[in-house]
């Protein structure tokens, strides 16, 4: 007799939670910008743009909250042009949203740091068909996520405290 093996399940995610909304997830969550990860990660995922890797995580010694979206080289996603540099989106509550490639080359992304899941998701379209340059986003459309505000309180909370754990 088999048995059924369950893929195992890593990370955290709030993505389809009915327990936690957004104010209460980045309030409660030891890494509060989980929802705004989801939030980009899925936006990504319905323009057709899905990474092939997402991490999301707190960087030590320098107490830096991060997200990385990555294409690597070779993802058949990425065009002709860029596939043999990949590419990586990566947010820090620090520098906010930037792209690299394996060439070593990074530019920091024309948008407020927590900007709109599809202005990140507009950036990733372009940028998979081009090398990485300063993407700025179409006249008219700088917006922030519409949870922003909470996770502003969320990191003001976790800058005071300097503990991820508060």
């Amino acid at each position: 007799m088999s048995a059924a093996i369950e893929p195992a399940q890593h990370g955290k995610s709030t993505q389809g939670s009915s327990q936690l909304s957004v104010g209460e997830a980045t309030r409660t969550l030891t890494l509060p910008h989980l929802p705004y990860a989801d939030a980009v990660l899925a936006e990504l995922d319905a323009a057709f743009t899905p990474p092939a890797a997402v991490e999301a995580g707190l960087r030590r010694p320098s107490a830096e909250l991060f997200m990385r979206f990555v294409w690597p080289v070779g993802t058949a996603l990425l065009d002709d042009d860029v596939r043999d540099q990949g590419l990586t989106l990566a947010w820090s509550h620090v520098t906010g949203w930037s792209a690299h490639n394996a060439d070593g080359v990074t530019e920091l992304l024309d948008v407020d740091a927590l900007a709109d899941p599809r202005l990140i998701a507009m950036a990733a379209l372009d940028l998979v068909e081009q090398e990485v340059h300063r993407w700025r986003p179409p006249d008219g459309l700088d917006g922030r996520w519409s949870e922003a505000v909470y996770l502003d309180i969320a990191l003001s909370h976790f800058e005071e405290k300097g503990d991820p754990t508060w």
